[in-house]
């Protein structure tokens, strides 16, 4: 029998707000987190007559990894003096998307703090794709038990497979690509990294316990436990970063 091949994937359910995530993952996969796209800080210096259109100003990929550096949540979160990186992610979301979110993102209170620490050459994640600067981590995640490709799969149905070895800053800047959100998997499926619209983090999903792994890299964010939402904010979770 020909294994089915998973087709875009993203564990969003009926009750994000209230359904366990691990209860919505595919048949076989027992461990989640949630990856933080991190802000991107330019050096003071830099200046670009291109743009990464439709987000005027804002660097476009190449310069992002070649000048850019990733800031973290957490370097954030101290600056703002939030109690937690839950109030952080409401922080993010609340600046990104302003008052069209679920209720539990409403928070101009935070929003503003947290634009009060960010510098004119910070720059916020970018939503809907896989920041550029996360893609390195990924790779050495989906080749850790021997994988030699990576498939990756738009909402729309486009599909791409590429040799592991050979990512190189084209391929970079195709994986995150300003389509929509992708899923992004190796070829046993052991590992997968998806996100969604309107999102400025990655659901990334395993086989078996990968916290190890996410240690080792320079990825940040949080692993849903057994009963955590997919909107995790409010809820138990533990931090990997």
């Amino acid at each position: 029998m020909v294994k089915k091949t998973m087709e875009f994937f993203y564990p969003l359910g009926d009750h994000p707000e209230k359904d366990p995530l691990l209860s919505n993952l595919p048949t076989g996969y027992k461990f989640a987190a949630n990856i933080f796209f991190p802000f991107i800080k330019m050096p003071a210096d830099w200046k670009s007559d291109k743009s990464d259109s439709p987000h005027q100003y804002y660097p476009i990929k190449e310069d992002i990894l070649k000048y850019g550096k990733p800031v973290s949540w957490n370097s954030l979160r101290k600056k703002c003096g939030f109690d937690s990186l839950g109030e952080t992610s409401k922080a993010v979301i609340a600046s990104t998307f302003g008052s069209g979110v679920r209720e539990i993102y409403r928070r101009p209170d935070l929003a503003k703090r947290l634009e009060r620490v960010l510098d004119k050459q910070t720059y916020y994640p970018m939503e809907d794709e896989i920041s550029v600067l996360l893609i390195d981590d990924i790779v050495a995640i989906l080749a850790s038990k021997g994988a030699k490709h990576l498939n990756y799969l738009t909402i729309y149905g486009e599909k791409q497979t590429y040799t592991l070895t050979e990512i190189d800053t084209d391929i970079k800047i195709s994986l995150s690509s300003s389509s929509g959100p992708v899923t992004i998997t190796d070829e046993n499926e052991d590992f997968v990294f998806t996100c969604y619209f309107d999102e400025v983090s990655a659901i990334f999903f395993a086989k078996e316990d990968a916290k190890d792994l996410l240690e080792k890299t320079q990825l940040e964010g949080i692993i849903y436990d057994k009963n955590t939402p997919l909107i995790w904010e409010d809820d138990s979770y533990q931090l990997f970063k």
